[in-house]
């Protein structure tokens, strides 16, 4: 039996898919929860779960990474799409847990409008590794990502503008402005998933 030096190329295009999903489905469990502060802890509870499962992803692929001498991507490439997909979960859970440690009690719309660009985001990021493995037709995916991080950029600003505009609890302003921090945060690892997608499409151009 002859000894494989790589495993097979499709593992780690399957586990970035299987990653993308996984934060698809983060966005749109923080989407429901932002709508609907009703069970909380419960929500809470369902994006830890998806938060633990990017976490065994996570090692699933760095283990294939350790256990091959020749890899289908660079090293760093492989390690940056598996470290910035996890992010994007990590931070879906921060909000939500976020959500439930300040008691927030109210469904602002701008934090709604963020969380609707991070799952559009999430789900041009799930496009994009589907069609990684091929390198082609991509940069219609990376393009999107890039816009949408722009719109996300704005979002930001609207909405701790409308913040500092409107309330006058100090506490409620921090509670908040922490909250659209992480989803902005959120939204820009999804864009540094393109990035790291346009490096290596021109790598192997």
């Amino acid at each position: 039996m002859r000894l494989s030096l790589m495993p097979r190329k499709s593992i780690f295009f399957a586990k970035f898919s299987e990653h993308a999903s996984n934060s698809l489905k983060a966005a749109r469990a923080l989407d429901g929860l932002l709508r609907d502060f009703t069970d909380v802890e419960r929500q809470v509870r369902d994006i830890r779960a998806l938060e633990h499962d990017g976490d065994e992803l996570t090692h699933e692929i760095i283990e294939n990474l350790n256990a091959a001498f020749v890899t289908p991507l660079d090293r760093e490439d492989i390690l940056g799409l598996a470290s910035r997909l996890d992010d994007v979960v990590d931070l879906a859970h921060d909000a939500a847990e976020l959500v439930l440690l300040y008691d927030l009690r109210e469904v602002r719309p701008q934090a709604v409008r963020q969380v609707e660009i991070l799952v559009s985001a999430a789900d041009g990021i799930v496009e994009m590794m589907n069609g990684l493995e091929r390198f082609q037709g991509l940069e219609p995916h990376w393009i999107k990502l890039h816009t949408l991080e722009k719109e996300g950029d704005q979002a930001f600003r609207d909405a701790v503008g409308e913040l500092f505009a409107s309330e006058m609890d100090p506490a409620e302003i921090i509670k908040w402005k922490d909250l659209y921090e992480l989803l902005e945060s959120a939204i820009d690892r999804c864009e540094d998933v393109a990035n790291i997608v346009e490096t290596i499409a021109i790598k192997h151009a």
